[in-house]
């Protein structure tokens, strides 16, 4: 009996007092939270210290280990875009700056009617929902916008007026431009190939970024768009890139210094070949890729009669009527059936007008039927292609006599 008591305290004293269900002691947190960094990151993103922004973006990975928020990886690869863009900051002359109200803010724009004219919705060619802006070239037979598509993403529409003088169907540019992202405010040069637009794709340096695309006019497809980089682009919203080559000068705006509801809009020299500031030898490369102090960028010229050209311009369009669009030689260009100096060249332009509207209906028709076969490659699908593509070179040869006999009728 004595020694089964000896052997119970021996075992009470040796069993360990905290392991009878006692919780551990959680762990003391220090420093600021994952969240607290990326936004610190941020901040310091925003003001151009992006050194900083990559400690804070680091410590924040760091910190979160294996649960890394999707804020962190696009947080980063906003950085990385910008320090690549820091490299070849573009060396730009800016003229002007100017802080207008967002709504209609491209009303600001100083463009001679060579390089097209911007306006609101009324100048649509149909009613559409969620569009506010219009781009039209010089000879007011196509016009470019953007409006939200069925996931609500904003793509680029184009229509092109017909040889009757109505109005294409509006047609979406390819994907490459819209990208799964939002694209807006295009604006195509005179040449009909370059198409300078703002998106907010994975590209971007955050919120809208300027991209340039080259169309080739063969099929109308575009090749990769590329960023303009900075100082065009920012990690705020930067948008409409217009260009005017009578007088060697562009125009964009971004909301990079936005006050309340306003913008700022830059007016710039255009450059023939980019160059760009040597990263060693400029030390204040992030205030000249913010644009802190554009008049910096004067040197000794003076363009105080630059600027009074660009005042005097009155952008918009000259009031004509335009039912067709028929060049002659000389630079002729007839717009209407009473240009026409011969009542046998009215005759003849009036069955050419309707051919050609017969014409373009089927090449409509062709290009739906191609659209499907890409995606069915149905069998009967491919045979009336064929059928279609015979009939329409058969019509597009008629069409070329056609319009030689209109020529001829005017000499």
């Amino acid at each position: 009996m004595k020694i089964f008591r000896k052997l119970i305290i021996i075992t009470l004293i040796a069993v360990p007092i905290y392991t009878f269900g006692a919780p551990k002691r959680a762990a003391k947190q220090t420093g600021p939270s994952v969240e607290e960094l990326i936004a610190e990151g941020r901040e310091a993103f925003l003001n151009y210290d992006f050194k900083r922004a990559g400690i804070l973006y680091a410590e924040a990975r760091k910190k979160a280990k294996k649960n890394i928020p999707e804020e962190l990886d696009v947080a980063e690869r906003e950085l990385l875009q910008a320090d690549n863009f820091m490299e070849r900051v573009e060396k730009i002359v800016i003229l002007d700056s100017i802080s207008v109200p967002k709504e209609d803010f491209f009303k600001a724009y100083k463009l001679p009617f060579s390089s097209g004219y911007l306006s609101g919705a009324s100048g649509l060619p149909v009613e559409t929902e969620g569009a506010d802006y219009v781009f039209t070239n010089e000879d007011s037979d196509y016009k470019l916008w953007s409006q939200p598509d069925t996931t609500g993403n904003y793509v680029i529409m184009e229509s092109s007026r017909l040889t009757d003088g109505s109005w294409g169907t509006p047609a979406s540019l390819p994907d490459v431009l819209n990208d799964e992202a939002n694209a807006i405010y295009p604006f195509m040069m005179p040449d009909g190939v370059t198409l300078y637009y703002a998106s907010d794709n994975e590209q971007s340096l955050g919120g809208y970024d300027i991209f340039v695309a080259t169309r080739d006019p063969s099929d109308g497809s575009f090749l990769q768009p590329q960023n303009l980089g900075m100082p065009y682009n920012s990690p705020y919203d930067d948008y409409l890139l217009a260009i005017d080559e009578l007088n060697g000068v562009g125009w964009w705006a971004t909301d990079r210094n936005k006050l309340e509801d306003n913008i700022t809009i830059y007016l710039f020299k255009t450059n023939d070949i980019r160059s760009n500031y040597n990263v060693e030898e400029t030390a204040d490369l992030a205030d000249k890729a913010r644009v802190l102090n554009y008049k910096l960028t004067w040197g000794e010229d003076d363009y105080t009669g630059l600027l009074d050209e660009i005042n005097s311009i009155t952008p918009g369009p000259v009031e004509k009527q335009i039912d067709f669009i028929f060049p002659l030689s000389n630079g002729r260009v007839y717009y209407t059936l009473d240009d026409f100096k011969s009542s046998s060249g009215r005759t003849m332009m009036k069955k050419y007008l309707s051919a050609k509207s017969s014409f373009e209906a089927k090449l409509r028709s062709l290009s739906d039927l191609r659209h499907k076969y890409s995606k069915s490659g149905s069998a009967s699908l491919k045979s009336q292609i064929r059928s279609l593509e015979k009939e329409t070179e058969r019509e597009r040869e008629v069409l070329r006599h056609m319009r030689s006999d209109v020529y001829r009728s005017e000499k």
